[in-house]
């Protein structure tokens, strides 16, 4: 099947689709923008990070008012710029490299004093930020953000919450004229990290790598019970590691799965929540996770591969989770694979896109290597323009009756497209970044997030399941709506310390001596808050994975996210799992026989807790499940996955109750 996949991208996220002269201004801005960072990327350290920062706004600044219109469905307004959007484009663009034009000069001021332009060009950068990210983003990240910086500036009448009286000009100077704001870490990793390898993905996706890892999904499970289902799974979790948006990995894959799923007789309902389920999956999934490790690793301080290492157990038992589910499914509704004249063979399809496999594992070997990520990810890019380049060399048949010359210019059109869908991919990313970090500067201001987390405990009284279960709602709640980056940003600055204040408590240590000390062991907790972020995609009312998959199986949007959370139920199980069992993150493993032999058996019964749980929400385990066995099942799938031995035990004995009542019946 065909799918024009930019287009739909486009029309989901109600991107501008202009002509002419309008479209090649954008276009060359958005070349300039890749190359820009592909030039820095390769030179470490050619510019100071503060002038790339800066540079980085400006061209996301300006695309985003020449690409997004004022208002969401309008027509008019998407198929031509008005001029009032290129005024907003130029001087977005100005406030933005204002920091790098007048470098130097602000860091001397830094000491003496601002100017009024500084705090003129702050607030306008500030309003700027919002408008695009409203456009580009979400409003409700916006109203979060605008309601923080009213914060900052008058406080709540609300003892633990009250904070001393900032002027506007220490409001405006904090979150715009330091590296605590706007410009902080999280901008700072969107600008290094996040840019280039959203610009591979962009290279991978247009040299024809999704199609590849589709078809060899659909090769090794397209035959199976449910397979499309599972397939769907299976591309997921491989775009996930390109992709930095649930919703865009919805899309893209979704517009291929979706009707295959529907096809072999999955209810639309059902078939629209599996790739949400899967997409959401994605980017959990290492080693980019929708490009949140790479804040992750500056945030806990910890190096970028230790990340990807202790997210690859969790990973494999959510997608465990949804396979099963899925499986369960099937065989509730008596659903079959594919025919196997339909389907693809998996070594034509390995023979036909081998290469494809080649860039992952540059970027892999780099990484374990110990190359930094930037040149990890610049060093896989060139590799995929390579394999662009011999493409047509490898497969001399195809082009056997064209011309060399055409097909020479059909390269540098695909490299020239690759860099341009790559800078208005990384436009809603990077104002993600630029609107969290305001957020994360009123923390920085306020102290906010550790009186949020003296609350939870003094609510909680110190019970650590209390806290958690406080966190899971907050992390939800501020996750809902908001890109997978700036959702990890928020809850690990909002949510996360409550977590990290119980832990220090436990060691008798301060906050700050305990994570400078023991940073690995602040990693379950800004986990643990990512996991619940990224479940907001998921969790209704606010299901906007589940939505847009809705919109392509058309089926009922609700019915849709209902059955999404049922799938990715392991997505609400998984992170309490590695709280109370840190080796699953790989934390404290050993490489001796008992500490491996010990991490497989914690494994092994995750596995069957998570199994059992699926299949008390599907309601088929053997045979379909009644609703008392429905709700037994559930139980002793949770209580198999509680800490605690005994009640390990009363879960197994549940479970084998229902598997052998069940088998007994079979046997009638």
């Amino acid at each position: 099947m065909e799918v024009d996949v930019t287009k739909l991208e486009r029309k989901f996220f109600h991107e501008r689709e202009v002509s002419g002269k309008q479209a090649l201004t954008i276009f060359i801005i958005a070349v300039l923008f890749s190359t820009f960072h592909l030039i820095n990327g390769s030179y470490t350290g050619l510019l100071p990070i503060d002038i790339v920062k800066s540079v980085h706004l400006a061209f996301v600044l300006a695309l985003a008012f020449l690409l997004f219109p004022f208002k969401k469905g309008d027509e008019t307004l998407k198929r031509k710029i008005p001029i009032y959007d290129v005024i907003l484009s130029v001087i977005s663009f100005y406030v933005a490299i204002y920091i790098a034009i007048n470098y130097e000069a602000l860091l001397h001021r830094a000491a003496v004093g601002f100017t009024t332009m500084d705090y003129v060009i702050s607030a306008l950068g500030i309003i700027l930020i919002l408008e695009a990210t409203r456009r580009v983003v979400n409003p409700a990240l916006v109203i979060i953000a605008i309601v923080f910086i009213l914060y900052a500036k008058f406080g709540l009448p609300v003892s633990f919450l009250e904070h001393r009286v900032y002027s506007w000009k220490e409001v405006l100077e904090h979150l715009y004229l330091t590296k605590e704001g706007v410009f902080g870490t999280p901008l700072s990793v969107s600008a290094t990290f996040v840019v280039l390898f959203i610009i591979f993905g962009a290279f991978l996706e247009k040299s024809g790598a999704g199609k590849f890892f589709i078809d060899l999904a659909y090769s090794v499970t397209g035959g199976l019970v449910g397979g499309p289902a599972k397939a769907a799974v299976v591309s997921s979790a491989l775009m996930g590691t390109i992709s930095g948006s649930s919703v865009a990995n919805t899309v893209t894959t979704g517009a291929f799965t979706i009707p295959l799923m529907k096809k072999v007789g999955y209810k639309p309902e059902f078939a629209g929540a599996v790739e949400p389920a899967a997409s959401t999956g994605g980017q959990i999934m290492p080693p980019i996770m929708g490009a949140a490790a790479f804040i992750m690793a500056e945030f806990v301080g910890v190096p970028y591969i230790h990340i990807v290492y202790a997210a690859v157990i969790p990973a494999f038992l959510y997608f465990f989770g949804v396979f099963t589910a899925v499986d369960l499914e099937a065989r509730k509704e008596k659903l079959r694979g594919l025919p196997k004249e339909e389907l693809p063979k998996f070594f034509d399809v390995l023979k036909s896109g081998w290469y494809y496999l080649v860039p992952l594992f540059v970027i892999i070997y780099m990484l374990v290597s110990g190359y930094t990520p930037i040149l990890a990810a610049v060093y896989a890019i060139f590799v995929v323009i390579l394999i662009m380049v011999l493409k047509p060399i490898y497969l001399n048949l195809k082009y056997k009756n064209r011309a060399w010359r055409e097909v020479g210019k059909e390269i540098i059109t695909t490299i020239l497209d690759a860099l341009s869908h790559g800078s208005r991919s990384v436009v809603a990313v990077a104002l993600a970044c630029a609107s969290a970090g305001i957020i994360v500067g009123v923390v920085t201001l306020t102290g906010l997030g550790f009186k949020i987390a003296s609350l939870a405990i003094a609510i909680s009284q110190g019970q650590l399941i209390l806290i958690l279960a406080l966190t899971m709602l907050v992390s939800l709640v501020l996750g809902m709506g908001v890109p997978t980056t700036a959702n990890y940003i928020i809850t690990s600055t909002i949510a996360a310390p409550a977590i990290i204040t119980f832990m220090a408590s436990s060691y008798g240590m301060s906050v700050r001596d305990f994570v400078s000390q023991f940073p690995e062991l602040i990693l379950p907790a800004h986990m643990f808050v990512f996991y619940f972020g990224v479940a907001a995609d998921l969790t209704p009312p606010v299901a906007l994975a589940a939505y847009a998959g809705a919109a392509i199986a058309g089926s009922d949007p609700w019915k849709t996210g209902i059955n999404a959370f049922k799938i990715g139920i392991g997505k609400y199980l998984v992170p309490y799992l590695f709280i109370f069992a840190p080796s699953l993150l790989l934390i404290g493993v050993e490489p001796t026989l008992s500490s491996i032999t010990s991490l497989l058996l914690i494994i092994i019964v995750s596995m069957l807790g998570i199994f059992a749980v699926n299949a008390g929400t599907i309601g088929y385990l053997i045979s379909n499940l009644n609703i008392s066995e429905r709700v037994t099942s559930i139980i002793s799938g949770v209580l198999i996955l509680s800490p605690h031995i005994q009640y390990k035990f009363l879960g197994f004995i549940l479970l084998g109750v229902i598997v052998i009542n069940k088998l007994r019946k079979l046997k009638e």
